[in-house]
């Protein structure tokens, strides 16, 4: 389910993160997590490895992100067998996690969310068999997949407090039990250390700016789980503009309703007939879905920094499919067939929106980059346009992060405003110079592709001084995202 189509949404920007680290050298990815994205460090050091056997193809770079659904699914269905004398109710669960829309999202990302699912929920398996068993291995076995999903995505610690949670809330739980995970999960978040305390320093790496009550809400009300993410009005234009239109919202909005539904119905109602399950699956499945949404949520409204950001909270998939599979259980059997088949029909319609080619924040970098493939010659000048204002004449962010996902269109060309990689720099943009700085290179030139976003402000400026270098446009193409020009001399 994860897999297919992973070749049709074009690569964006936090992929083009992914490419950028996963190619550099150990030393160099080193001084990048220093620097910039500690919190995803130890998913990029994978990723090297993975690039250097499989290369760095869209296909190639989403698999690992695939397979990893594949192994939390494995984990949803052995957790549901524990926390439920049902068993069609954790194979359920197990098919519920394989079409929740979050999921669908995570397994076509060249990111870290999937595994972070994956981690969570063999995670909890783990706690689940050191309280049954009490012996040292499995507690050490527990520690270390804690320490593991900690430093895979920092986000994972709040897992932990909600195992912490349902410690108390479990009855009959020893004392020395909670002791010792607290031991266990304090060693973890020990081994954990270096990745905390580097990612807390990097400001701005974690969390969304300007989220206020309302986004808050819909995030962890639809986002969060029954949609994904879906194309956005990037560069000030209507998802209507990559061709999806807006189909996919109201079938994700009643998606949650039925999914809310659902997860309250397996939570709160009683199971149908045979005795009580051995572990109480609310004391698990509560806490783990509600406490890590809820203290981001008040540090978000709290604070003047954000850090909350829907994908973040993947790991709590594995929770939700299986609170909805009891959900379901509980009904009778027509209304538990009707609501299947509601649940199933209405993910359609949000699982083909996320394979779409503009299908990742509107990016149209693949036919972006198409337009040099046909038509660009070696030799050729290309200018990344700035993203954000110059500072002291240097430039960071651009598009140059087409080039980065798809190399191959831009092979041979010369980029007439670099200044230094962002191997050079360290971090995961480099810096650039004003095309003013760029009279030299330009005069050589006799084709100029300009790759720029319609809303670039300096747009005006940069064709004006094109023309007085002899240089006038020749074509256009334009994205719903960004837009290819081609400039010719004479």
């Amino acid at each position: 389910m994860s897999a297919a189509g992973s070749w049709v949404p074009s690569l964006w920007t936090d992929e083009a993160a992914t490419i950028s680290a996963a190619q550099r050298s150990p030393a160099q990815l080193w001084r990048l997590v220093q620097s910039v994205d500690a919190v995803h460090g130890v998913y990029y050091a994978l990723m090297h490895a993975w690039v250097a056997a499989f290369g760095a193809s869209a296909v190639s770079l989403r698999l690992p992100s695939a397979l990893a659904v594949g192994v939390a699914a494995a984990g949803v269905l052995v957790l549901g067998r524990q926390l439920t004398d049902d068993r069609a109710a954790a194979l359920t669960g197990a098919v519920a996690f394989a079409l929740l829309p979050r999921v669908t999202w995570a397994g076509l990302e060249a990111r870290s969310s999937a595994l972070t699912a994956a981690a969570a929920v063999w995670c909890t398996v783990a706690l689940l068999r050191a309280l049954r068993r009490r012996r040292p291995a499995a507690w050490t076995a527990y520690g270390a997949l804690a320490a593991v999903g900690t430093a895979l995505d920092v986000y994972l610690a709040l897992l932990l407090l909600a195992h912490g949670v349902t410690l108390l809330l479990r009855r009959g739980t020893p004392g020395r039990d909670r002791v010792t995970w607290a031991l266990t999960a304090g060693a973890a978040l020990v081994l954990a250390g270096p990745v905390l305390l580097t990612a807390s320093r990097q400001d701005g790496q974690l969390g969304d700016r300007g989220v206020g009550v309302a986004r808050l809400a819909a995030g962890a009300v639809v986002s969060q789980w029954f949609l994904g993410e879906t194309p956005t009005a990037a560069s000030g234009r209507s998802a209507a503009a990559t061709g999806l239109g807006r189909w996919w919202l109201p079938a994700a909005v009643a998606l949650a309703a039925l999914g809310w539904l659902l997860v309250v119905r397996g939570l709160a109602g009683r199971p149908r007939g045979g005795p009580p399950p051995a572990e109480p699956a609310p004391a698990w499945l509560l806490p783990w879905i509600v406490v890590p949404t809820a203290l981001v949520g008040v540090q978000t409204l709290a604070t003047s920094g954000s850090l909350y950001n829907p994908r973040y909270f993947a790991f709590g998939a594995p929770a939700v499919a299986l609170a909805v599979a009891l959900g379901l259980r509980r009904l009778p059997g027509r209304a538990r067939v009707a609501a299947a088949t509601a649940a199933v029909l209405l993910a359609v319609p949000v699982y083909a929106s996320q394979r779409q080619v503009n299908a990742k924040d509107a990016s149209d970098w693949s036919q972006a980059a198409q337009q040099l493939c046909r038509s660009a010659r070696p030799g050729d000048a290309v200018y990344f346009s700035p993203r954000r204002p110059p500072v002291d004449g240097v430039t960071t962010l651009t598009t140059r992060g087409v080039a980065v996902a798809y190399p191959r269109c831009f092979a041979g060309l010369r980029d007439v405003t670099l200044l230094s990689s962002p191997e050079q720099t360290g971090d995961l943009t480099g810096t650039s110079r004003p095309l003013a700085a760029a009279r030299d290179a330009l005069a050589g030139a006799d084709v100029v592709w300009v790759l720029r976003r319609p809303s670039d402000p300096s747009a005006a400026a940069d064709e004006a001084l094109l023309a007085s270098a002899g240089l006038h446009r020749a074509s256009t193409w334009q994205g719903p995202l960004d837009e290819v020009l081609r400039f010719t001399r004479g």
